[in-house]
């Protein structure tokens, strides 16, 4: 099995022989591109024919079938009208190139800026996702999709078990004992959180295509106006009431300098959380109003296991060190599961027609 460093960069020899296989153009420009996977790295090329990004996968981890999936989801949402960095088709018609090591792909590089976290653009980042779910309704997949959603989720409970070792190992000086406990009281709050979606029978909720992975990362902004929905790597199908917690999730925490978590707000941005239910409500959403109570829940199983997976492998969350990280998640987990009634009060009323 090749080893993690051979995708760490994509060298020029790669380059040219994808170039063989996509029609772009005279090449006027190429530079790396920061963020995402250090394993799946990506270039900025600025051609003849337009400015794309080539990114290369490491060929033993994919599945292709999700590959083809994803890029579906893609031109269905760009169908709808979303600006999608779309998948560009080769030669062959394919819309990705499996050679040696890597699977390498080349999408649209689209231009926007970061969120600046106003309520405006968290209130067009929930319509977006309404338009893209909308637009998933139609689509047609015969394929199967291996896919792993954050609800009841045993990987989570394991990820925490290994937690513990994992920061050990990233800190050698923290204190194991303080980690176990964060990590005990996790395990308790996911496992009581998954009870209550399940009790709220989340099991007979029709699934559909949803993205998986809805936050401002994922999201570029031209003012206010979403110019840009990025990484369809986690698209899959779930009940899309699992993507409207997280997204609502996502874009309505707090957060500071990564020097000072202990010092960061637990509880979400209120302002924030009914801009983006009242965005996604504006495509229209009768159904959801059904399954508002299970949104809380879901909530404080996407905020553990957004937290505890990448802990679990290295130790740290992002440059975060990881028990730093726990702390938080903690208090934000807790935080949620006292106030789920008031919350799923408040998203019904910013749902309502």
């Amino acid at each position: 099995m090749p080893s993690d460093s051979v995708a760490l960069s994509i060298s020029l020899d790669e380059v040219n022989d994808m170039l063989k296989r996509w029609d772009v153009g005279l090449v006027r420009e190429l530079a790396p591109m920061i963020g995402g996977s250090r394993t799946s790295p990506k270039l900025k090329l600025t051609a003849e024919r337009g400015v794309f990004v080539l990114k290369r996968r490491p060929n033993f981890r994919a599945d292709l079938e999700r590959i083809r999936f994803a890029h579906q989801v893609m031109i269905s949402a760009g169908a709808a009208g979303l600006p999608i960095a779309l998948a560009q088709p080769a030669r062959d018609g394919s819309t990705f190139q499996v050679h040696g090591d890597g699977i390498y792909e080349l999408f649209l590089f689209l231009n926007g800026e970061r969120w600046k976290r106003l309520p405006r653009q968290a209130h067009e980042a929930g319509r977006a996702l309404a338009t893209l779910h909308q637009s998933a309704l139609q689509m047609q997949w015969h394929g199967h999709v291996n896919a792993s959603c954050f609800h009841g989720n045993l990987m989570v409970v394991e990820a925490l078990r290994r937690v513990p070792s994992a920061i050990a190992a990233a800190q050698p000086s923290v204190n194991q004992g303080e980690v176990a406990a964060l990590c005990e009281k996790l395990s308790n709050l996911y496992q009581q959180a998954s009870e209550q979606v399940d009790q709220l029978e989340y099991e007979h909720v029709a699934s559909q295509v949803v993205h998986g992975d809805w936050h401002p990362g994922n999201i570029l902004f031209d003012g206010e106006r979403v110019s840009g929905v990025l990484d369809f790597d986690s698209a899959r199908l779930e009940p899309a009431i699992a993507d409207v917690a997280n997204g609502l999730l996502q874009y309505s925490i707090r957060a500071g300098p990564s020097r000072a978590v202990a010092q960061w707000p637990h509880e979400l941005d209120e302002q924030l959380f009914s801009s983006f239910a009242t965005g996604f409500a504006n495509v229209g959403t009768a159904t959801l109003n059904n399954f508002v109570n299970m949104v809380p829940w879901l909530m404080i199983e996407a905020c553990i296991a957004e937290a505890s997976i990448p802990i679990a492998r290295s130790g740290m969350f992002a440059t975060i060190p990881g028990d730093h990280m726990l702390a938080l998640i903690v208090r934000r987990a807790t935080w949620l599961q006292s106030n789920a009634a008031n919350l799923a009060r408040r998203l019904y009323l910013d749902l309502a027609p």
